[in-house]
């Protein structure tokens, strides 16, 4: 009787070593991968919300509004019949 229950004992240890070095590295694993997963998700919102501003400002320069003023500002173009304002810079 006695052999019998030590012999169960022996086994369950044995048992719970097996299961402990196989299931922990995974768990570890799959917990480090859900970490970077979230952190992964985070990343894409930022770029997808910095993506969205981008094609907004490209909107807006696209525009007939957008080339004016980007013809005007730095261009220095003007409409026909308008004046050109030239700012002077005194010499310091």
């Amino acid at each position: 009787m006695k052999t019998n229950k030590r012999f169960r004992r022996i086994i369950t240890v044995v048992l719970c070593v097996v299961v402990l070095f196989t299931i922990v590295p995974r768990a570890k694993n799959i917990y480090e991968l859900s970490v970077r997963k979230n952190e992964l998700l985070q990343q894409k919102e930022k770029l997808t919300q910095a993506n969205q501003e981008q094609q907004q400002a490209l909107a807006e320069i696209e525009s007939l509004a957008g080339v004016e003023r980007i013809a005007r500002e730095q261009l220095g173009m003007v409409k026909e019949g308008e004046r050109a304002v030239v700012k002077v810079i005194p010499n310091q």
